[in-house]
Order: structure tokens, then sequence, then C-alpha cells
């Protein structure tokens, strides 16, 4: 795989272990903190022609002595550029949920449901470049959001202090006029700024649900298949932690309670071989996912099967070898009660007896836990 600038580390070893990656190239918070940064920039372009307008604004209304027009102007202005943000928010949500998740492949990337080959990739560097002016974010590098939000409050807060500064030099009788106008427009740009914030947050709660719900009722193939994989890695995780649990219990039985041990890992086993069974489904799901879906030719399954196999089977020998042990010391034990009934006939063996009986109905479960195991091996 060629080394692109659309790549990184993280991807680049998933790919090269399953074959595909899907990534999460923007997060709804992100999208949300996007209308921030619109406002901020939008107060930065207009902040010289928004000072005059509330410099006539504020000597009409100091000259009258009627404040009625300033404050609806106030709102009313605050109120355009609200509107401004949310067109831009409607759609940045409509691009949010094209390009939201991008599938990497040993061939190339999905992104948009467009298929975009690592050969030849002008055409995508040119649609990345357009997705990073509109989300601060160049794809699988980390977003800049934050910190541009951060510069243009910074630069914002600067701008007024200049305008102070040059204001407080003016040696006239308007100047105090000025300044008090000047005081009453950062006032209300900040406020509606940090009230916005606010809004947004609950704004950001309401939308965050509808997205959501929004993705469970229409789940794109992408995050179906992410699903599925993503599922299929959790139950191998939990394969290999029961084999953990089941190795401790076996160590700490002494050979003369290990007829006991069976009781303390059927449940165990148990959920083992759920595991298993949910694996072998999934990966029937999956393979569904992928060959119903327009990225059938591009993502290779023979080698994602390939990447599960070796996953799965992993802990399924261990676990196989851990019974063949234990196997091997119950069937001991069973030799050496057989051997000391049929050198102590002529003597009350009750309790021996039932012993065997025990360790042979042991003998039976073991032999049938490995039977269904060793069938499970892909």
């Amino acid at each position: 795989m060629r080394n692109k600038e659309y790549l990184n580390q993280e991807i680049e070893a998933e790919v090269a272990k399953k074959g595909f990656s899907v990534y999460n190239y923007i997060s709804v918070k992100e999208l949300l903190l996007t209308i921030n940064k619109d406002y901020l920039e939008a107060i930065s372009v207009l902040n010289i022609p928004l000072f005059i307008i509330f410099l006539v604004l504020g000597y009409g209304s100091l000259e009258y002595g009627d404040f009625s027009l300033l404050i609806s102007a106030t709102f009313l202005i605050y109120g355009l550029i609200f509107a401004y943000l949310l067109v831009k928010l409607f759609y940045r949500t409509y691009k949010f949920s094209q390009i939201t998740n991008v599938i990497y492949t040993k061939k190339g990337l999905i992104l948009g449901d467009k298929i975009f080959n690592y050969s030849d990739d002008e055409k995508l560097h040119n649609l990345l470049l357009k997705c990073e002016k509109l989300f601060d974010e160049y794809l699988s590098k980390p977003s800049r959001l934050s910190q541009n939000i951060a510069i243009l409050e910074n630069k914002l807060k600067n701008s007024f202090e200049e305008k102070f500064k040059t204001i407080s030099k003016i040696k006239d009788r308007n100047s105090g006029v000025i300044m008090l106008i000047l005081l009453f427009y950062s006032i209300t740009t900040f406020a509606f700024y940090y009230i916005g914030v606010v809004l947004g947050f609950l704004f950001f709660s309401i939308l965050a649900f509808f997205i959501k719900l929004y993705f469970k009722i229409n789940r794109p193939i992408e995050l179906k298949i992410k699903d599925s994989i993503t599922l299929i890695d959790e139950k191998i995780v939990n394969m290999e932690t029961i084999y953990i649990n089941i190795r401790e219990k076996i160590t700490i039985f002494r050979d003369g309670e290990i007829s006991d041990l069976s009781k303390k890992i059927d449940k165990d086993m148990n959920i083992f071989y759920s595991n298993i069974s949910f694996v072998l489904t999934q990966k029937d799901i999956l393979k569904n996912h992928i060959n119903n879906s327009n990225y059938k030719d591009f993502i290779d399954f023979t080698f994602l099967a390939n990447y599960i196999k070796i996953e799965f089977n992993k802990p399924l020998y261990e676990v196989i070898n851990l019974l063949d042990n234990y196997l091997n010391k119950v069937s001991s034990q069973i030799n050496d009660i057989e051997l000391y009934l049929y050198n102590n006939k002529n003597k009350e063996n009750y309790q021996v007896e039932q012993k065997l009986i025990n360790l042979q109905l042991l003998q039976k479960n073991i032999l049938q836990y490995l039977n269904r195991l060793k069938n499970s091996i892909q």
C-alpha cells in the first residue's frame, strides 16, 4: 500500500491485518462545533460594517432618546446571522451523512458512495480538500476545529481591544458616546456567542438524537460491516478471557479434587460454545453484507475470512490443549483407581468406586467437549 497523506499507521495496520478498515471521519460533536467557528468567522468578517451600523443606530437612539430601534436592529442582525449559521449547519449535516464513515481497503477507499483507487488519487485529494475546508479536518488526521475556534476567539478579542485603545486616544466630546456604543456592540457580540454555545448544546442533544435515530433506522452498509467485524472481535476476545478463566480453575485444583472441577467449568464452556456459534453466524452475516453491497469487488472477503479464522482458532486451540491435559490427568487418576481396586478386591471400596464413576463420567464429558471444539476449528 502506498504511503498516502490520508492514511495513518493505525488504519494501515488494520487494513494489513483484516483487509479493510472503517474509519469515522467526522463525529456529531465536531459537526456541531462548526457552528461556533462559523459564528466567529462571520463576526470577524462583518466586524467593521457591524460597528458602523451600531454607531449610526446608537447615535440615532441617543439623539431621539428611543432605544427601541437599536434593540430591534440588534436582534434582527444576530437573528440573520443565526439563520445563516443554521443553513450552513443543515448543509454540513447533509454532507456529514454522506462522508461520516470511510471504508479503507487494500485497493483504495470508499467515501460518500464513491470508490477511489490508491493508484490514482487526484480526484480523491481534491474532494478531501473540500471536506477539510468544510469540517476543518483532513481525512485520518487530527481535527483542527477546536484550535481554529480558539484562534478566532483571540482574534476577535484582540480586535475589540484595539478598537477600545484607538477610541480612548480620541480627544473629542463624542469619544465617550463611541466608547459606550463599542462597549454595547462587544457585549452583545460575546453575549450572543455564549448564549449560542448554551443553546447549541441543547440543539446538539436534540440533533444528535435524531442523527443516531436516522442511522439506526437507515443503517449504512459500511456501519453494518463495521458492526459485524467489531462483534466478531469482541467475542474472540471474550473467548480468550474464558480460556484464561478455565486455565486458572484447572490450575488451582489439586489432583485429588479434579473430579469436582467439572461443575466449575461447565458454565464457562457453555459461554465458550455460545461465542463460537455467534462468531460463525456473524461471519456469515458479514459475508452477506459485503456481497450485497457495492463494495463486494473492493473488499477482499477471502483475506478477511482468513484473519477471522486465525484469530478464532487461537483461543480454540488453547482450550483444546488445556482440556487435553485435563483429560490426561483424569485418565491417569482412573488408571490409578482401577489398579487400586484390582489389588484390593476383598476390601470395602464404596467411596473409591464412587470416585471412579465420577471420574469416568467426567472423562466422558471432557471427550464430548473436545469433539465439539475440534469440530468447530476453521
